[in-house]
């Protein structure tokens, strides 16, 4: 439950981190196309140069984390990204040609896989030392997340869709400062530094392989869903409002869990407790999604979205906080963001893009497969990994 510790300045500065990270997100992910569109390039080039930047990210998920542990210096890092980040953002109206414009692009990749698993490896850090749960300065995050994305819509519609680049650079901007400032500091990340020897270790260790594909799995699940649920809705006949509504549903489900359950929940089941019990229902919920429900079942589908992801997240970054020695937390908090948000959420997209046009709505079968994956990784990752660092 919500207690104190949540509400503290260590907690509330390193939610605020989160929140400033995913309300530029949800500005991007959504709105960053029409921007594109209103530049000038067409609905092929879009999907090119959004295909390009999943390279960027998947790369500078890994390298800037390593970065930031190599050099023992988190917040530095991460300071850069985000000014870096604003800086790319705030250029774009001065860019001509196609050329440059896919050059910024894939400089726009950098910023939140290259923010998000220093974050949480700071806010681990400080959690730990300040007594607050994870779960409760994430779940800022999230709620950012959906404000921006309802806000930063509803303001399109009336100035214009450069509003979203304005809100980058704005939100990007004052990370810089909370980056600098972030409680989880240098927490842990003192000592000896890590060497590419460390990292190489840590990758090859049974346990981390096991686990990266038991999460993995299990999250990169969503990527059927993210890239195909509201066009899938919208030839279901279900109006622009309710599809609005079905996406912020269950991600306000998720703060609510993340404030007041998330650090009870992997308490009582653990972290690999957790991310099994993410891809139990990761099952079921796109085995529903595979018989096309508009009613009261779709709601219900939608409501698992608190377990097949929040809780399966949070038992991720509680494997970690406790497999992996502190010097590379940052690097394994790339790994895993770089297995989900990178390398089998591209694989699920591009094999979804060749049976969506012929399956429809079965083409969750994808979803429910991974699912079934990340399930069996997490009965294996059981035993062979009884607790402690790996």
């Amino acid at each position: 439950m919500i207690g104190r510790a949540a509400l503290s300045p260590p907690a509330l500065r390193s939610g605020a981190q989160f929140a400033l990270i995913f309300a530029a997100l949800g500005a991007h992910l959504p709105f960053w196309p029409l921007w594109l569109g209103a530049w000038g390039l067409t609905a092929a080039e879009i999907g090119t140069y959004t295909a390009a930047g999943v390279i960027v990210r998947i790369l500078t998920g890994l390298a800037i984390p390593l970065m930031a542990d190599r050099l023992r210096a988190r917040r530095a890092v991460m300071a850069v990204v985000a000014a870096l980040g604003a800086a790319v953002f705030f250029v774009h109206p001065l860019i001509e040609d196609r050329t440059w414009l896919l050059l910024a692009t894939l400089a726009t990749g950098l910023v939140s896989p290259g923010m998000i698993p220093i974050a949480d490896a700071l806010t681990s850090a400080a959690a730990r030392a300040h007594g607050f749960a994870y779960g409760q300065a994430r779940a800022w995050g999230s709620l950012a997340f959906l404000l921006a994305n309802m806000i930063v819509g509803a303001l399109i519609a009336e100035l214009g869709v450069d509003v979203a680049r304005v809100w980058i650079v704005v939100c990007l901007g004052m990370a810089v400062f909370f980056s600098l400032t972030h409680p989880g500091g240098s927490l842990g990340n003192e000592g000896v530094r890590p060497s590419g020897r460390d990292v190489i270790t840590l990758i090859t260790k049974p346990a981390m392989i096991v686990f990266l594909l038991a999460i993995g799995f299990s999250e990169a699940s969503h990527a059927v869903y993210y890239a195909y649920g509201s066009v899938h809705w919208q030839s279901l006949g279900l109006s622009t409002a309710t599809i609005r509504f079905l996406w912020a549903f269950p991600v306000a489900l998720e703060v609510v869990l993340m404030f007041a359950f998330g650090a009870m929940i992997v308490a009582w089941l653990g972290p690999v407790g957790a991310i099994a019990a993410s891809a139990v229902p990761g099952v079921l919920r796109w085995g529903v999604m595979m018989t096309d429900p508009v009613g009261p079942l779709l709601w219900a589908a939608q409501t698992l979205h608190i377990v097949t992801y929040a809780v399966g997240h949070l038992g991720a970054i509680a494997f970690l906080a406790e497999a992996v020695d502190e010097r590379l937390a940052s690097t394994a908090q790339g790994l895993f963001g770089a297995a989900f948000g990178g390398l089998l959420s591209a694989a699920a997209m591009l094999i979804a893009a060749q049976l969506y046009p012929v399956m429809g709505g079965l083409t969750y079968g994808v979803a429910m497969g991974m699912s079934v994956i990340g399930l069996l990784s997490a009965a294996l990752l059981a035993r062979t990994w009884r607790g402690g660092a790996i």
